[in-house]
C-alpha cells in the first residue's frame, strides 16, 4: 500500500467523526505534502490542525484510540491541545489551536491559503504548496527545511514551461 493510499484509508476511517467537527480543520505536515503530489517514501502519522473545542470533541469520540504513552517532541517550539490516536494504517495527531514559538513570541498558526481534496465523498482542506512552504519556514526544523526543498522542486516543475 502506498503512503497516499494509507493516508486516504485512514482519513476515510476517521471521516465520520471529522464530519461532526464544528470548526474548520486542516491536514498539515507530511500527509498534506503527500496529498499535494510530493512523493514521500514514508510518513509516521497524519497531522490535523483543529480548534480547541474540536480537539475536546475528538478526545471524547476517539478516547478508545488514544495513545496515552506518546510523548511530544519540540515542546519548546509547539504548544497545542495535543493527542495521538491509533488507526488501522496510520496514527492521527490532533493539534488544537496550535501555537508556534517564533522570535520570542507564541503565535497561533493561521492557515491562510487552502485547497480542498476529495477523500471519497468527503472534503479535506489542506494548505496550498506555497502555504505549506510558509508554515515549514515558520517551524524551521531540519526536517522542515528538507521538505521545503521538495516543495520548491514541485513548484519549479509546475511553473516551468517545457519545450
Amino acid at each position: 500500500m502506498t503512503v497516499e493510499e494509507r493516508i486516504i484509508f485512514t482519513l476515510k476511517e476517521a471521516s465520520h467523526s471529522l464530519r461532526l467537527l464544528k470548526d474548520n480543520f486542516y491536514l498539515i505536515g507530511s500527509a498534506a505534502l503527500s496529498l499535494s503530489g510530493i512523493k514521500l517514501d514514508e510518513i509516521s502519522d497524519i497531522d490535523i490542525l483543529v480548534s480547541d473545542r474540536d480537539a475536546g470533541f475528538l478526545l471524547a469520540e476517539w478516547g478508545n484510540r488514544l495513545i496515552i504513552e506518546h510523548t511530544t517532541k519540540d515542546d519548546d517550539l509547539f504548544k497545542s491541545k495535543f493527542a495521538r490516536y491509533k488507526f488501522s494504517f496510520l496514527d492521527i495527531e490532533i493539534m488544537g489551536e496550535l501555537k508556534v514559538y517564533n522570535k520570542g513570541v507564541w503565535e497561533r498558526l493561521e492557515i491562510k491559503d487552502i485547497e480542498s481534496i476529495a477523500v471519497g465523498n468527503f472534503e479535506i482542506k489542506i494548505p496550498t504548496l506555497d502555504e505549506q512552504k510558509r508554515i515549514l519556514q515558520l517551524f524551521g526544523r531540519v526536517k522542515d527545511k528538507k521538505r521545503i526543498k521538495f516543495i520548491d522542486k514541485k513548484l519549479f516543475d509546475k511553473y516551468t514551461i517545457r519545450k
